[in-house]
């Protein structure tokens, strides 16, 4: 498995977003059932993918098989546009706050642990890749259950509101913040051996 970053793209443009967005639709879609992101394309993309946004993609045999979508509060973004109903007090944005969305792993490559080895390669990546630009703050909607994940990795979480249901589930919009520590400790939490964006000497003087 490799990392890919794709950054500067638009939906059509890419073979391997392509890929993505129909990971999205088998696991947003397919899977949890969210009809109301059901396309007959079978691509699961909405307004707020773009070339501002950055696609942090696990590509294996040259098949997509895990993906996050992280994306600039300066632009639209699904918790501001969307999801403002889950904030219960204003959005922490600007340019050193990003969105973490449409994060997910194909089915067959998730494994039995909290967090497979794809879903932490993802994560861990979109955190390097953020720390490398000045970004130490994101704004997700989640599961409850991730915050305690997110803990232990030694986040700094704080809700933006109360958990709502939404197709069927509980979710709860939170910002987050993380520094070297938070990325050291998430490495060591998800089983990651070292860096997979940044180089050794960036990691070791970070």
């Amino acid at each position: 498995m490799e990392i890919r970053i794709l950054q500067g793209v638009r939906p059509g443009s890419d073979r391997l977003l392509e890929q993505a967005f129909r990971l999205r639709h088998r696991v947003f879609v397919d899977e949890k059932k969210w009809e109301d992101l059901r396309k007959r394309d079978g691509r699961e993309v909405d307004q707020f993918d773009g070339p501002q946004c950055i696609y942090v993609l696990a590509v294996e045999r040259n098949a997509v098989i895990g993906h996050m979508r992280m994306t600039p509060t300066t632009h639209p973004h699904l918790l501001a546009d969307v999801h403002a109903h889950l904030c219960a007090r204003p959005e922490p944005r600007g340019p050193d706050v990003w969105e973490w969305t449409r994060y997910c792993v194909q089915p067959l490559k998730r494994g039995r642990a909290k967090w497979g080895d794809v879903a932490a390669g993802v994560q861990v990546a979109a955190m390097e890749w953020l720390f490398m630009h000045g970004v130490r703050d994101v704004v997700v909607e989640y599961n409850p259950k991730f915050i305690d994940r997110h803990l232990e990795m030694g986040f700094e979480v704080n809700l933006l509101g109360l958990p709502v249901e939404m197709e069927g589930e509980q979710v709860v919009a939170v910002h987050m913040r993380f520094d070297f520590n938070t990325l050291y400790q998430t490495r060591a939490c998800l089983g990651v051996p070292g860096p997979i964006l940044m180089t050794e000497c960036i990691a070791a003087t970070a």
